[in-house]
């Protein structure tokens, strides 16, 4: 089971048209807080992270002065940093902080890599912005980072969330589910298993003029087969010790398409899946699958990569 001990938080000091803003954006003020929750329920330290990406301009003008603007931006930084520390702290939770300059995805990972924390915990594109709910950063960390990616989106918060877990089968998914049940010893959810089976096998059994009621108990199987995997990895938990158990679901139709309706109308709160690297090419980021389901999901997203993944990003 994966152990979080150490959790790195994001933190965009970009508000409206600063570079370094004292008042953090909701997106990362709500990170900010999940972050404090989870840290305290699991005895994790946090460390805030802040990297700035400058334009050309902008380093140009910081090469021209580099001591008084070099230094302004970084102490504002420290100072906002400061804050969210002596927050941590009122919580009980032990914290630390840094501030690097350069596109935060990359140096977010390079941090993950040096210093070997558990978790990564991001907020996600603010409200209205049209399109999906995971951005280019977001996104670059599903792909690239080495360690699990939770990224959080802005909502009320329910009294008893409601999770997914996104099983198909593999060692990664018998983790994730490990860790969400062992989520839920410490703090009430309800979490369901779910897999999607891929109908358009109906499709392509028609065309081959197969009969409708071969079909048909063809289709039962597999679903009685899927359910019956489902239940034996669910066996392989401690599920029977939470106050909600674990639901089981075999939806019917792709993945990205079933799953993402699923979490709409179950209004569901976060989705935990993993990410699939293609055997032989280290760093293949994401699966074509996991790819298309995050354009389409509207919840918090908690994403693990596969044992033995090894990200693509380097020290210069």
């Amino acid at each position: 089971m994966h152990q979080i001990n150490s959790i790195l938080v994001g933190v965009d000091l970009t508000h409206a048209d600063r570079l370094v803003a004292a008042d953090l954006n909701e997106q990362t003020a709500e990170a900010v807080e999940r972050a404090i929750w989870l840290a305290d329920l699991v005895n994790a330290k946090l460390e805030f992270f802040a990297a700035i990406d400058l334009s050309a301009h902008t380093k140009h003008l910081l090469e021209e002065d580099r001591n008084h603007l070099s230094n302004n931006v970084e102490d504002e930084a420290h100072k906002v940093m400061g804050h969210l520390i002596e927050k941590a702290k009122a919580a009980g939770v032990e914290s630390t902080s840094k501030v690097a300059l350069g596109p935060s995805w990359r140096e977010i990972i390079l941090e993950v890599i040096k210093n070997n924390h558990d978790l990564v915990l991001v907020g996600t594109r603010p409200h209205g912005f049209k399109g999906r709910l995971f951005g280019g950063t977001v996104m670059n960390l599903f792909r690239q980072c080495p360690c699990p990616v939770y990224a959080v989106k802005i909502g009320e918060e329910p009294e008893v969330p409601e999770i997914v877990v996104a099983s198909d089968m593999s060692e990664v998914s018998s983790d994730i589910l490990n860790f969400i049940v062992s989520i839920g010893q410490m703090a009430d959810v309800k979490i369901h298993l779910v897999h999607a089976i891929d109908t358009q096998l109906d499709q392509r059994l028609k065309g081959l003029d197969v009969g409708e009621e071969t079909i048909e108990k063809c289709a039962a199987d597999i679903k009685e087969e899927i359910e019956s995997e489902l239940n034996e990895q669910l066996a392989q938990t401690d599920y029977r010790t939470l106050s909600y158990g674990v639901k089981t679901h075999v939806l019917e139709g792709s993945p990205e398409e079933a799953i993402p309706a699923f979490i709409a109308e179950n209004k569901i709160n976060l989705l935990a899946m993993g990410t699939l690297a293609r055997t032989g090419i280290s760093g293949f980021f994401i699966g074509n699958t996991a790819e298309r389901m995050l354009e389409k999901v509207d919840c918090s997203v908690l994403a693990f990569k596969p044992a033995g993944f090894v990200s693509p990003v380097v020290p210069e």
